[in-house]
């Protein structure tokens, strides 16, 4: 899977959460670089890891996080409770918007980091309003790695 296709099938998966919906997207089991997303009633909030807990040969370099802010990426600001690039789409939104916002996550990724393609990564996806009962993502191509 491309980064394109990535992103166009995140933004239909995104626009379907419910709310109290939280979904993670990783690179690897152990961790490694992440997105991250939590639907609230009134907006998505939507996150992709900073260096602060990455290993040092995951971290992005300056000139990265640069790429990241240029994406429209709003800079982690732990005083304000955001530890990672964080951007919050109000609800609703268009699909026009959704799709703006995965393709900052790919741009943050593919341009930002370095990284290919999302081939190998995973997601896990919960309602935490339902008992934090499983949820699988419809369109995304990845495989749903079980809750913990």
């Amino acid at each position: 899977m491309d980064w394109q296709t990535f992103a166009a099938e995140l933004a239909d998966d995104l626009a379907a959460l419910p709310a109290g919906a939280l979904l993670v997207i990783s690179e690897r089991d152990d961790g490694g670089r992440f997105a991250q997303f939590a639907q609230d009633d009134d907006g998505l909030v939507a996150y992709v890891c900073d260096n602060t807990y990455l290993a040092p040969d995951d971290q992005a370099s300056p000139e990265a996080r640069q790429v990241i802010a240029a994406a429209g990426w709003n800079a982690p600001d732990p005083r304000q409770g955001h530890e990672d690039w964080w951007y919050r789409l109000p609800w609703p939104a268009s699909s026009a918007a959704y799709r703006r916002l995965t393709d900052m996550i790919a741009a943050a990724f593919r341009d930002g980091y370095g990284i290919a393609s999302p081939d190998g990564w995973n997601y896990r996806a919960w309602n935490e309003r339902e008992g934090n009962d499983p949820i699988e993502l419809r369109r995304l191509s990845l495989v749903r790695a079980p809750l913990q």
